[in-house]
């Protein structure tokens, strides 16, 4: 079989963990739900979501905040799943932004914390060590994903189904220029 097949047939993977650090961002606080974890994960501003059949093939949500909006849930709803989408993950009082690309689960575009160093050979020690900490964090969380889709497949894909009706159903229908 081919590297790129291979990629394609495990790419299921990555749009569930999308989806699940999705819910957990919105349900969980961004917890990674392990013991002694304090860091927050949550999807940003930018979300793009794929499909293999309908009209629309790629839905791409940014600006705002996509990860809470109707059409997010609307396109989630109609089997459309995460392909890419900018994450922030927190801990204490360093953050890091970046891509996470379900299809190689890699990341891009990482922004680490600032350096605290004032040496050149001490800020790249430290901007190695934040790049680190940050792919740990997300590496903690994807084993936690892991672990809960062994364990309890159904369950946890019944959790991401009831957290996709209730994001339909908890979305108000209001428009900013209706008056009173």
């Amino acid at each position: 079989m081919k590297p790129l097949e291979l990629v394609e047939q495990g790419r299921f993977l990555g749009e569930e963990f999308l989806l699940w650090l999705w819910m957990r961002g919105l349900a969980e606080g961004g917890s990674s739900g392990l013991n002694g974890d304090l860091s927050a994960c949550f999807i940003d501003d930018a979300v793009i979501l794929l499909s293999e059949r309908g009209d629309v093939k790629e839905l791409s949500l940014r600006k705002g905040n996509p990860a809470e909006s109707r059409e997010a849930f609307e396109a989630l709803s109609r089997g459309m799943r995460p392909s890419k989408a900018k994450a922030r993950l927190l801990s204490g009082d360093m953050e890091w932004t970046f891509v996470l690309n379900a299809a190689s689960l890699d990341t891009t575009a990482m922004k680490l914390p600032p350096s605290q160093a004032k040496d050149p050979a001490g800020r790249v020690a430290d901007r190695l060590f934040l790049l680190e900490e940050g792919l740990a964090h997300l590496e903690r969380r994807f084993t936690q994903f892991l672990a809960l889709r062994t364990e309890a497949p159904r369950d946890l894909e019944e959790a991401l189904k009831h957290w996709v009706r209730q994001g339909l159903s908890g979305v108000q229908d209001e428009v900013p220029w209706a008056g009173d």
